[in-house]
């Protein structure tokens, strides 16, 4: 299989290069650009930098398509430089983004400052140069004193927060919560940039190439009108790219909650054809688990009582899978409307002046259903 890299160039001014398209044009491997006229491409020129010119197929995005199709199939690895960011509607691109998989040759891309009007880029740009500044010996204390490590509770919290968001339908703190958890995207980049490991836009460059690698269904040949077989497809790219050790093994991050894991595992194995045939059959498994702890309850054995917990935890999962439910999610929404009823509770009995051990649970129940009544956080 042949690579074919596009690299942007971005705006015009080669200082305007991002560290990764400077690697790849430093790079051994045929080069062509798109225009030899491009600022870039006299710079190259001046440094003793051959490359091939398709000035002359500048109308004809096809022919130039065609071109490093036909250089693909006769190098193992070619480079086609292209002015601002290759993702910005290059009519070549596009065709290479179609064409190249189904003729055998992958797709690498190395994004550049955009050409076009100031706005998302610009606005990532900035971001970045501040959290530069943050990270600095001028800047704040406590960011230059954070690592990956210390960081952990910030990104998932700010993640979980993003949902909480979505879920109340609020428009201003979803924004506000997309910018926070942007902002730990750009603080890890940052991190591992001044340790020399990898910046933002190797960040962005992965994510797109995984995109265009995980969609041959859009970028490659074929089609796909269902999202369900679009997720197909997309496992099977997956598995493809870890190699033929993986197949039939269950792999999902340890680190996850494990209400989260468990949902994962069971998504995994279930792909692998070993599932219940109907949501039946996981209801009668959850209450088949249910009477193993009430028997293990009775008989008062501590380890066992733990472990017909877990079982339980994890048919009660199963159930969510068939219901299309997140248990993750399902349990957190449930947890938000425990706090909100309690909350109701909490403030009849402040308007009391009475302890809550004052308060017997039938009254409290009954405050309880009046929260539900009232619509409260329904």
């Amino acid at each position: 299989m042949s690579i074919i890299v596009i690299i942007g160039l971005g705006p015009g001014n080669p200082r305007h290069l991002t560290a990764a398209a400077r690697r790849a044009l430093r790079r051994g491997e045929p080069l062509y650009f798109q225009s030899g006229e491009h600022p870039v491409a006299r710079y190259c020129m001046k440094r003793g930098v051959r490359f091939h010119s398709l000035d002359r197929y500048a109308t004809a995005p096809r022919i130039i398509g065609r071109i490093l199709l036909s250089a693909a199939a006769r190098q193992s690895r070619i480079r086609y430089a292209v002015p601002g960011n290759p993702l910005d509607g290059n009519l070549a691109v596009k065709y290479l983004l179609r064409r190249a998989p189904a003729c055998g040759h992958r797709i690498k891309i190395i994004p550049g400052v955009s050409l076009s009007p100031p706005g998302v880029n610009a606005a990532l740009r900035d971001l970045e140069k501040i959290m530069t500044v943050l990270r600095s010996s001028r800047g704040c204390p406590w960011d230059r004193n954070q690592t990956h490590c210390s960081l952990r509770g910030c990104l998932i919290e700010e993640a979980y927060e993003v949902v909480a968001a979505i879920e109340r339908d609020d428009d201003a703190a979803l924004k506000e919560e997309l910018g926070d958890l942007l902002l730990q995207v750009l603080f890890h980049s940052e991190i591992a940039r001044e340790e020399g490991r990898f910046d933002l836009d190797a960040v962005i460059e992965g994510i797109t190439a995984k995109l265009i690698r995980r969609h041959p269904h859009v970028f490659g040949t074929g089609r796909e009108t269902s999202p369900a077989g679009a997720i197909v497809r997309w496992e099977q790219v997956k598995e493809l790219e870890k190699g033929a050790g993986a197949a039939g093994r269950i792999q999902v991050d340890p680190a996850l909650p494990a209400l989260l894991r468990a949902y994962k595992i069971q998504k995994k194995a279930a792909s692998f054809g070993f599932d219940w045939p109907s949501l039946e059959g996981a209801v009668e498994k959850l209450k088949e688990e249910a009477a193993e702890l009430k028997d293990a309850y009775r008989q008062g054995v501590p380890g066992r009582i733990e472990e017909e917990y877990g079982d339980f935890l994890f048919a009660a999962v199963n159930v969510a899978r068939f219901l299309k439910l997140n248990p993750e999610m399902a349990l957190g929404k449930a947890l938000r409307k425990f706090l909100a009823r309690f909350a109701y509770i909490s403030a009849r009995v402040a308007g009391t002046n009475r302890p809550f051990s004052s308060f017997s649970l039938d009254q409290l129940d009954r405050w309880w259903e009046e929260a539900k009544i009232k619509g409260k956080n329904i």
